[in-house]
């Protein structure tokens, strides 16, 4: 038969003054911390919400440039293929518009057939009915970008205040 003695710890007046002593030293301690974590965030929070407002702003910058460059690859799309169209220029620019639906502000477009400039219909069907497998070129301007926070932050490069895209295809 296995017997085992239990052993009580006796305190006497010297260790519970110890022990005692441990605590008032450990909520000290936690006391003096307390505001620890309060400066600590009040470092923190300014560079973190400016790495936060950047990652918006160029999200924006990023998703308006996407909406141009689309515009411009479809509107060159469209114009490479009105060859013997009567309004090639005045349907690519309806086309690029409609591509451009979500884009609020003024949208501008520059076309060229075979690196000359075209800006009415009828240059335009001229130039595409004597311009078989030539390129043709279609600039899309977005010139009323507004950025989520305007201005520049510490002297570094503020947005741009219009977006550009250019696109070319060859004339079918």
């Amino acid at each position: 038969m296995n017997t085992r003695t239990v052993r009580l710890r006796k305190w006497n007046l010297s260790s519970l003054a110890v022990a005692g002593l441990g605590r008032s030293r450990q909520a000290t301690s936690r006391r003096r911390q307390r505001g620890i974590a309060a400066v600590e965030f009040a470092l923190l929070a300014p560079p973190l919400l400016v790495i936060v407002l950047g990652i918006a702003q160029f999200g924006w910058l990023l998703g308006n440039y996407v909406m141009v460059a689309n515009a411009a690859s479809s509107g060159a799309r469209y114009f490479a293929g009105q060859r013997g169209s009567a309004t090639p220029y005045t349907a690519t620019q309806a086309q690029v518009a409609t591509s451009a639906a979500y884009l609020t502000g003024t949208l501008t477009l520059t076309t060229y057939v075979n690196g000359t400039q075209c800006t009415s219909d009828t240059d335009c069907a001229t130039d595409l009915a004597s311009a078989a497998n030539a390129p043709t070129t279609v600039t899309v301007t977005y010139s009323s970008f507004s950025p989520l926070f305007k201005g520049k932050l510490a002297g570094l490069v503020g947005m741009p205040t219009s977006l550009s895209a250019t696109m070319i295809e060859r004339v079918q």
